[in-house]
């Protein structure tokens, strides 16, 4: 409605001053006979002040108008929302639990896919499917259809930023829908699905999904131990993510950056958290992350030895 006001007017002062500069040529020349195509208007400047409908007042309080209502349709169409960043774990066995992806219309959900290694796991790209039905093409930007990943979602947008990405950047088409996500990893045994729901106050930004197998690219291992109960578990997840146990002891880490080795007393273990390689002592369980991140379960031990930066470092370890 603001819009066709705005053209209204501007036509309405078209046609008042052709009218008026036509009137003004007529009276100055006495000539009845002329029509408006034989008229020639002057500058804007030669016309008479009332020749225009709208006074410059008039039009700074259209414009206020015009930019108040915009604004109180925003607001009424897009929420405040508070962002989310967090980890979920997923494997290819039968009976797991389906996860939630929370999401917010106007706010992009970022989920991306890693290994057991801490790797990132691309998405299945072929010729023949689909990414959303909404936007083809080999990104999120692209608007021919020349192939896309192996996802399959109703009632939002999801694409890849690129070709062999492994994040899926996802977006409610409206207000609060609910539909689902099904997500085909490249190499993968069978595809991921996932929830997703619309509106709230909440929403997620940022989803690591660890994948409890070794993806395409997944990352070389030294040894191999065989996993320990503690492997997977809750709590070792949250250490990875700097979150420990209430429980859980902080110690004061000397002889390396507080930056490359966190550590906690839990019990009779403890907890490694580092992008370093654990040499000595020997882990008894242990859970990667993005970015070569490694939270490490050792026995109670003073000193540790580690491997990085392209040297072998020890570390000491002490209760505050």
């Amino acid at each position: 409605m603001p819009n066709q006001f705005n053209l209204w007017c501007c036509a309405s002062a078209l046609i008042l001053l052709s009218g008026s500069a036509f009137a003004q040529v007529v009276a100055n020349t006495g000539n009845n006979s002329l029509s408006p195509n034989d008229v020639e208007v002057g500058p804007a400047t030669d016309l008479p002040a009332n020749a225009l409908p709208l006074t410059p007042e008039m039009i700074r309080e259209l414009g206020r108008r015009y930019r108040e209502i915009k604004r109180e349709e925003e607001r009424a169409t897009t929420q405040i929302a508070t962002p989310v960043s967090r980890r979920i774990n997923v494997a290819f066995i039968p009976g797991q639990a389906t996860n939630i992806i929370q999401t917010v219309k106007g706010y992009p959900s970022a989920i991306s896919f890693f290994d057991s290694t801490g790797q990132p796991w691309p998405i299945e790209w072929n010729s023949n499917s689909n990414p959303s039905s909404i936007a083809g093409g080999s990104n999120c930007n692209a608007t021919t259809n020349t192939g896309g990943p192996a996802v399959a979602a109703v009632g939002f947008h999801v694409c890849t930023p690129t070709k062999g990405s492994n994040v899926l950047e996802v977006t409610p088409m409206s207000l609060e829908p609910r539909g689902g996500l099904v997500v085909t990893l490249e190499g993968a045994p069978k595809p991921l699905s996932f929830m997703l729901v619309g509106g709230g106050g909440r929403y997620d930004s940022d989803v690591s999904v660890h994948v409890a197998d070794r993806g395409p690219h997944a990352k070389v291992e030294i040894t191999r131990r065989t996993p320990a109960p503690d492997t997977g578990s809750g709590f070792l997840t949250a250490m990875l993510d700097g979150v420990p146990p209430a429980e859980a002891t902080p110690l004061v880490v000397s002889g390396v950056s507080p930056e490359d080795l966190r550590a906690w007393r839990l019990g009779d273990k403890v907890f490694l958290r580092t992008r370093m390689t654990l040499i000595s002592p020997e882990w008894t369980a242990s859970e990667a992350g993005e970015g070569g991140l490694t939270i490490y379960s050792v026995p109670a031990t003073p000193v540790v030895l580690l491997s990085g930066h392209g040297r072998t470092v020890s570390a000491a370890l002490q209760e505050q």
